[in-house]
């Protein structure tokens, strides 16, 4: 991805950008080169979690090597900025850490190529890792997993080395991602009429990446049209997943994901337009307003974070709507995608378990038929989803209180906490200038913000996994 900016450097005459994109790149080949001949005669371990751990070194070593160029080019003279914005790149949550008019056309084509890039890993990673090991979201599939998962998969076998499973997922999923992208720019194009905005704003939207792209304002409502339809991939994976599995036809009213999405959309929307409504308005604006709540509700449930330009006034600077665009991003988007957050899915499994335990205490002399695994197939056990619940609240409560020790006012400690733990990094804008917020913590701070966006993407799962290895077994059957 170093190619596009060096490139982009040398054809808009800024040559310091272009080298310096160019030696990296010469670098990391001559890099990767002597690491692969000197590891090509090594027998590779085939342990279950080994790709976790590929997983957390992606999102935390990686991003040291891609903040060198960044720094070199940035000039801003302190590299622990440099690598927090890289991360917060990396793992497409687009916390703004540098104010926009400092960051060059070219650094903002790499950020948004590299957020795509890591979009895309982070979707094969899903595939790849989360569903053979039950992490993610996937633990609570069933049968459903293994039809939708593998059935068309048949060339992946759970003997494979985590790289070939890697490599088969990415060959699969590749297409998908990148038609959704073209297509996209093209609509984005006949809107807009920019070429690059069309490019860039499609890729960061696929990504779940809400960067803000300077000098561009949008396409107006039919823009916004288009980048809902690409935001509908990031709220169920049956909308994707089901094209490529033979068992059953797909439809809306059968996903459980899209089901739960709408009915948040939907109360987002008349609580948001209830406390923005006046008797003054003229009906046009009302529905430009309508128009706006729906699109940012989806944005940020899908932790996007783009807010509509026909969004009410009240509510531009989250007001009094704050707290719902706040839930709607802890919540997040469907599994097996580039959302962050708790996860729709799990969202509809404790709803279960809550109206299960209504009907069992109203009538307690039920009888449930049938006692063997299709209970659990058909009721699946809400465990794992209160287990993930309960610490994902103790994280958010720990980073919330690590950053107020280190300097941090309560209302800057949360916002930044829901931004980087459910990877929405535009809800840190909320206190206004967040980027001499951001600039202006410690150290300490700033690496809490990056264990917050790593831990958002990895998931506390599977952190336990890897703290205890008998937790989790692969599954067979």
């Amino acid at each position: 991805m170093m190619l596009i900016p060096a490139v982009h450097g040398f054809y808009v005459g800024n040559e310091h950008h272009g080298r310096t994109f160019l030696y990296a790149v010469l670098l990391g080949i001559f890099s990767i080169s002597f690491i692969s001949l000197l590891i090509q005669n090594e027998s590779l371990s085939t342990h279950r979690h080994t790709q976790i751990w590929s997983f957390l070194a992606f999102f935390i070593g990686f991003p040291i090597l891609l903040a060198i160029p960044f720094q070199e080019v940035l000039v801003d003279g302190d590299i622990i900025n440099s690598y927090l914005d890289i991360v917060s790149v990396v793992t497409t949550t687009a916390l703004p850490v540098f104010p926009t008019d400092v960051l060059s056309e070219t650094l903002v084509l790499w950020r948004v190529c590299m957020g795509w890039s890591s979009g895309f890993l982070i979707w094969v990673f899903a595939w790849s890792l989360f569903a053979q090991l039950n992490l993610g979201g996937f633990e609570r599939l069933g049968v459903e997993r293994a039809q939708s998962t593998f059935a068309f998969n048949k060339a992946s076998t759970w003997n494979d080395l985590p790289a070939e499973k890697f490599w088969h997922e990415a060959e699969r999923l590749a297409p998908i991602y990148f038609w959704i992208t073209a297509c996209t720019s093209l609509l984005l194009l006949v809107a807009s009429g920019d070429p690059f905005f069309s490019v860039l704003r499609a890729m960061s939207t696929i990504a779940t990446f809400g960067i803000e792209i300077p000098g561009h304002t949008g396409a107006g409502w039919p823009g916004e049209a288009i980048l809902i339809l690409i935001m509908v991939f990031a709220l169920s994976r049956s909308t994707f997943s089901s094209l490529l599995s033979k068992t059953s036809s797909w439809r809306f009213i059968d996903d459980p994901e899209l089901r739960v999405a709408a009915i948040l959309i939907v109360l987002a929307m008349l609580i948001l337009t209830s406390l923005s409504w006046s008797a003054k308005i003229q009906i046009d604006i009302g529905l430009e307003a309508i128009w706006g709540i729906f699109f940012t509700s989806i944005s940020y449930l899908t932790t996007t974070g783009l807010t509509s330009t026909y969004i009410p006034n009240k509510l531009n600077e989250f007001g009094s709507g704050e707290i719902i665009f706040m839930a709607l991003a802890m919540l997040g988007g469907g599994v097996a995608t580039t959302a962050g957050g708790i996860k729709l899915l799990r969202v509809y499994i404790l709803t279960r378990h809550c109206t299960a335990e209504i009907d069992r205490l109203m009538s307690p002399s039920q009888v449930k038929i049938g006692q063997g695994n299709n209970v659990f197939i058909n009721y699946p056990n809400p465990t794992l989803a209160c287990v993930f619940l309960i610490l994902f609240i103790l994280v958010f409560a720990a980073i919330t209180l690590g950053l107020t020790l280190t300097g941090s006012s309560a209302g800057e400690a949360l916002h930044l906490t829901l931004a980087t733990l459910t990877n929405t990094g535009p809800l840190a804008q909320e206190f206004g200038n967040a980027e001499s917020v951001i600039l202006e913590l410690g150290t300490k701070a700033k690496l809490l913000l990056v264990f917050a966006m790593v831990f958002g993407r990895l998931e506390v799962l599977a952190l336990l996994a890897l703290l205890n290895p008998e937790i989790y077994r692969y599954r067979t059957g």
